[in-house]
């Protein structure tokens, strides 16, 4: 940080002795602002940068009024700091003079995004294209601003040829990949599907975008839609897109986990039959292994399947036994059949599995091998030196902890990627009319991510927020060892994992700019209770979000929830597979048909967090509005999807934060909060 203060001590334009050029200043000014840009720089000097360019930009206006890029500057830095009408108007004025400055015309796109007028950004960004056409930044925004507006084909096809151009730039791939979540193809197309091989070869990406779009591909290519479509084991050997999506994807599709229980049955009766000659086969079943760990094996298995399995186990059990140095050889063909069925790492004397080097194993099995033994054996040890923060002797924390070390949740295989930036700069987008707290500009922004389960959501705050120190609190030591295998991975050091309960939140002595807690409180026995806990560790005019269940979106869950009680199911994997396979063959009622649409369905944690969880509150929007009202918190609004702001807000029925007109919105329409509320408070 001491090199950053000199810098900004010799940048200073009220130390220097001459008079600068006109081009001296606007090279000064673009340095310090592309400066304050920099997630390298605290948010002090972040700060004083942008200050330094206001100041240089303002000399710039004194020797030329009107001047473009003085004004643009002015109108970028307006723009950063959340003042957008300061912006729009120094913007228009540059404009006004010069019509022809393609930067202008991309920074009051960028304006007129923040304030949601798509229709003005699009003609903006299209100008500053034609004046520069080289401009990637317009083009990009451009592709943007058609996915903010929900054309979603349109903006897949512009990132789609943004990608061919840029391959490397990690801001359209994510965009890209963000976009192809709301794809499907609507037949068969070779070049697409070679597209999306490349694609899921990237590394460093989060490819679960592709999995919607990977099982569109696959369903046309095989017909599954046509009950006498034939498909030849053979050629699913040699399909390079279904190896590569079992391997990196988490399917969340009815049909084609149909589709794969088939063939993964066939794969195991041709292997067998062979003999485990055919090396095809084998390296088909290795990738069926690693779906099968994404999914944590909640598959259905029939009578057949499961006595081979128990033959595999038994086999492999035996071979661990009676050989003093296990060779591959000795194992690998049975140990990819069973682990297309069930845990490895399960397996009678699996660590035993560990001592053969991961370079003994043949090429295609070695990812198996990383994800599917060692990760889980890494996992548990990793739990046991987990920190813990306080006792967990509450009766339902110790049920709801029970859960979660058994089936961490959710499991994630990608963090995904953004722009680093302020967490106030970003709350100040999502909220209409809010203006943060000056502290997200001063110092260190503590974090407290409470319920943080797996880690996903708190190693993104770590990664893409600028000088944030991130504590991730969890009942589960096993959730948290997950989370701290992944940020060892993502190279994050700005995290400490902590295992406690929240009810015993008196063993932190700290307190939190910032707290997020999505989808914790409604497990406790007593959700108010939790959030007691948590007030007196938010910091004056600190911000809190809160992800809590809806009860009208959540009717279908219910009425399963009422199933799994009559049918008499228990939460292990085996009876979660059976109340599945009844689901997704029909025989529970069109009731709860519904729930083949959560990706939760599709996993075994998800799954039993979504329908088997042992404590569940629901909510109104009214309910919220009186719990916030009984803790003195004032509703700043929902984290919205843009066809959700935009449906409510053609409604007509109130602003953003009125809770009343958002209980009138959701009676109307039951699953806008399918997920969870996700919204804001802050402390009066």
């Amino acid at each position: 940080m001491r090199h950053a203060s000199q810098a900004l001590t010799r940048l200073d334009p009220l130390d220097t002795g001459d008079s600068p050029s006109l081009s001296d200043l606007e090279r000064q000014a673009r340095h310090c602002y592309d400066q304050s840009l920099s997630s390298r720089v605290s948010n002090e000097h972040t700060v004083q940068y942008r200050g330094q360019a206001r100041d240089l930009a303002l000399r710039m206006l004194e020797l030329a009024p009107d001047h473009a890029a003085a004004l643009n500057l002015l109108g970028r830095i307006a723009l950063d700091e959340g003042f957008y009408d300061s912006a729009e108007t120094l913007l228009e004025q540059a404009l006004a003079h010069n019509g022809r400055d393609a930067g202008c015309c991309f920074s009051l796109g960028h304006v007129k995004l923040a304030l949601r007028d798509y229709d003005a950004a699009i003609r903006l960004f299209t100008r500053a294209l034609e004046l520069a056409p080289g401009e990637t930044r317009a083009a990009s925004s451009l592709v943007y601003t058609f996915a903010r507006q929900g054309k979603m084909t349109q903006a897949f096809s512009g990132y789609r040829k943004l990608f061919r151009v840029h391959p490397d730039d990690p801001h359209i791939r994510s965009q890209l990949f963000d976009v192809a979540r709301h794809i499907q193809a609507d037949t068969y197309q070779p070049e697409l599907e070679a597209d999306v091989v490349g694609w899921l070869k990237l590394d460093d990406v989060d490819h679960d975008g592709l999995a919607r779009l990977a099982a569109s591909l696959l369903k046309h290519k095989y017909h599954l839609d046509d009950p006498d479509a034939v498909i030849d084991l053979q050629d699913l050997v040699r399909d390079e897109l279904l190896q590569l999506a079992l391997s990196r994807l988490y399917f969340t599709n009815a049909e084609l986990e149909s589709f794969l229980v088939m063939v993964r049955k066939q794969l195991l009766l041709h292997s067998l039959a062979g003999q485990f000659s055919d090396t095809a086969l084998l390296r088909l079943a290795a990738a069926f292994c690693m779906q099968a760990a994404h999914n944590e094996y909640v598959y259905a298995i029939d009578e057949d399947e499961q006595s081979l399995v128990i033959a595999l186990r038994d086999l492999l059990h035996s071979t661990l036994q009676s050989r003093p140095q296990p060779q591959p050889a000795d194992l690998l063909s049975a140990l990819l059949m069973y682990g297309m069925y069930e845990p490895m790492a399960e397996l009678p004397a699996s660590e035993r599995l560990l001592e053969i080097a991961t370079n003994r194993w043949p090429s295609y099995a070695r990812p198996v091998i990383t994800h599917c033994l060692a990760g889980p054996h890494a996992e548990l040890r990793e739990a046991a030196r987990i920190e813990r923060l306080t006792p967990i002797q509450d009766e339902v924390s110790l049920k709801v902890q029970a859960q979660y070390e058994e089936s961490p949740y959710p499991r994630w295989l990608h963090l995904g990627y953004n722009t680093p930036t302020n967490y106030g700069r970003a709350l100040e987008a999502e909220l209409e009319g809010y203006r943060a707290p000056q502290f997200f500009n001063m110092g260190t922004i503590k974090v407290l991510v409470a319920g943080a389960g797996t880690g996903r959501h708190a190693l993104r705050i770590a990664k893409y927020f600028r000088n944030v120190e991130v504590t991730a609190l969890d009942l589960s030591a096993r959730s948290l060892a997950y989370a701290k295998r992944m940020a060892q991975r993502h190279h994050l050091r700005n995290l400490r994992f902590l295992q406690g309960d929240i009810l015993e939140l008196d063993h932190l002595q700290e307190r939190f700019h910032v707290i997020e807690c999505s989808g914790v409180l409604h497990h406790m026995d007593e959700p108010e209770a939790g959030l007691t806990q948590l007030l007196p560790k938010l910091e004056d005019k600190g911000v809190m979000k809160i992800g809590l269940y809806s009860e009208a979106a959540r009717h279908r869950v219910v009425a399963a929830r009422q199933w799994i009680e009559e049918c008499g199911y228990g939460t292990s994997r085996a009876d979660i597979r059976h109340f599945r396979a009844n689901l997704m063959a029909g025989r529970l009622g069109s009731q709860v048909d519904g729930l083949l649409e959560s990706p939760d369905f599709y996993s075994t944690s998800g799954c039993r967090d979504l329908l088997f969880h042992v404590q569940e509150h629901r909510f109104t929007p009214n309910q919220l509005s009186q719990m916030l009202q009984t803790h003195q918190l004032d509703f700043l609004g929902f984290a919205l999807p843009t066809d959700v702001r935009r449906a409510y807000t053609e409604a007509n029925l109130g602003k953003l934060t009125d809770l009343s007109a958002w209980d009138q919105f959701e009676q109307q329409h039951r699953d806008t909060f399918a997920g969870m509320y996700q919204f804001f408070v802050q402390r009066h």
